[in-house]
């Protein structure tokens, strides 16, 4: 098979009702924003593809733009050719994929196209991107600034029973202190502790709150400042007293380029449903690869440890689990700390009908 041709393309927006409010240094959250795209071929298989935040209404933003303008640009193409369908969708669209929305939406189909090779080729995505594990290590995500100290210790140990080797909190709150204080004290020295910022500081204030984080023996300092100024970040790195982290809020590889070479990151964490999909996620691993520098992910976990995986500068995978069992047609249960790649061929993150069905925006 030399082509297989893109016969349609459906974008499905979900709104996802969270288990509880959450609350960071950026707001209020009660669901997560999905937008699901299905890339249908002639004669061949179909391809499911996604991008997705935490609370706002930009799934249903985004939906005449992916029907209106990217469909149009994607029907006719060839799916084995995904290098080529996304310049093709980002060429004419620069001024508008210059990151946020624009850059969500090309993510989504970038990730149904890639589906569909694989699912051509026969293998598990993660093979055909090189295969380097498929069990990988994820760690516990949440300390949302709301939880009382009980649910916060709670969390981190829900993640230890898992298997679970770390757990991450939010910061940006009066007791920070006092909540590290607590965990580490409860789940002792050998648990590793993460801390997310969320861009809640400037370079000054960044650097004094890493000395507060280095006396609880935190792993890394994720987003201490405004992501656009990869120049502050570059400054709290060198200062700060331990390693910085980021990428969730970077596009495509020219932002993680930069972030690369001013060595402003000791993990870099791109979202492959923001960054630009499947297409510029392999790119930026290879920054990784070529920076020695840790890569990691920003939520997804589903997808992500089939790419995380795929690299030897996988680090560890994001898990905060969103869904609920079932949701997904792959089992994707934590086991001793770690995920299994999906072993069926494609990336193996396909919604279920009924969960189409419940969480679907009407």
């Amino acid at each position: 098979m030399t082509k297989l041709t893109i016969r349609s393309l459906e974008a499905v927006p979900l709104k996802v009702p969270l288990k509880k409010t959450f609350q960071s240094s950026l707001g209020v959250y009660t669901h997560l924003d999905v937008v699901v795209v299905h890339l249908h071929t002639e004669g061949g298989p179909s391809g499911t593809g996604f991008t997705m935040g935490l609370g706002g209404e930009g799934g249903v933003a985004m939906l005449p733009y992916i029907e209106n303008e990217l469909a149009p640009l994607a029907i006719g193409q060839d799916a084995l050719a995904p290098e080529a369908l996304w310049n093709r969708m980002w060429v004419p669209n620069k001024a508008r994929m210059r990151g946020g929305l624009g850059l969500y939406s090309l993510s989504a189909v970038d990730i149904a196209c890639w589906d569909i090779v694989a699912k051509v080729a026969g293998l598990p995505l993660n093979r055909l991107l090189g295969g380097f594990r498929q069990r990988v290590p994820v760690y516990g995500s949440g300390g949302w600034h709301t939880l009382p100290d009980s649910e916060l210790l709670e969390e981190a140990q829900e993640a230890a029973a898992l298997g679970m080797s770390g757990y991450k909190l939010k910061i940006g709150t009066p007791r920070d202190p006092e909540r590290l204080e607590y965990l580490r004290n409860n789940m002792g020295e050998e648990f590793i502790l993460f801390c997310d910022a969320n861009q809640n500081y400037n370079v000054r204030e960044a650097v004094e709150v890493s000395s507060i984080l280095a006396e609880f023996g935190v792993a890394w300092f994720e987003e201490p400042v405004l992501a656009d100024c990869v120049d502050d970040l570059a400054e709290v790195a060198e200062k700060s007293m331990v390693p910085t982290a980021a990428g969730e809020n970077a596009y495509m590889r020219w932002g993680f380029r930069e972030i690369c070479e001013r060595r402003a990151v000791g993990f870099l964490q791109p979202d492959v449903c923001r960054c630009g999909g499947v297409t510029e996620f392999i790119k930026i691993a290879h920054l990784a690869d070529a920076f020695n520098i840790s890569l990691s992910s920003h939520l997804a976990h589903e997808l992500s440890v089939s790419l995380v995986g795929a690299t030897p500068r996988g680090y560890m995978v994001e898990y905060m689990e969103f869904f609920s069992p079932g949701d997904f047609t792959q089992d994707f249960t934590v086991r001793d700390g770690h995920i299994n790649v999906p072993d069926a061929p494609g990336h193996g993150v396909e919604f279920t009908p009924d969960a189409i069905e419940r969480y679907k925006v009407s």
